[in-house]
This record gives structure tokens, sequence and C-alpha cells, in this order.
């Protein structure tokens, strides 16, 4: 299973309505402090982000990929919308 569906997958419990991940590792290969992890921006629509602030929003999005980010993830680029702001 690649990094982005294992992303895919760990964010299920957020039940988005949407998940769009690009993976941007090639433009990011070999840069200072990179252990070997990728680079990807996110944006993940979802109900549960109703309310929260960016930085409760973003929260939850690391806890679903604590390990991940741990291992095979080293930069993350987070868009996170409700279902109404997407519609905007």
């Amino acid at each position: 299973m690649t990094t982005v569906e294992q992303i895919k997958q760990a964010l299920q419990k957020l039940d988005p309505e949407r998940v769009e991940i690009e993976d941007d590792s090639d433009k990011h290969a070999g840069h200072a402090g990179n252990t070997g992890g990728g680079h990807y921006n996110l944006l993940i629509v979802s109900q549960a982000f109703e309310g929260l602030p960016l930085i409760k929003r973003h929260r939850l999005v690391y806890d679903q990929l604590d390990t991940l980010m741990q291992t095979q993830i080293h930069a993350l680029s987070i868009q996170a919308k409700t279902p109404a702001e997407i519609q905007r």
C-alpha cells in the first residue's frame, strides 16, 4: 500500500466527504533534514471540522496520521474544510 493510500485510510475516522492528496516528494528529495519521509499536500473536507478553529482541525488530522508522521511523512500541508466552506 502506498503512503497516499495509507493517509486516506487513516483519515477515514474523520468520515471525510472528500480527500485529495498531492505527493510533492520528488520536489524535495535530498534537502536538509529530510530523513526519507515524503512531502504531501492534503485537502480534506469533513463535517468533523464544523465549529473548530484551524489549529484544532489540524490537530484532528495529525492525531489520525501520528504513526505515518513519525515514519513516512516528512512534511504535510493541510487544508481542512467543512462541506459548507468548500461549497462557497
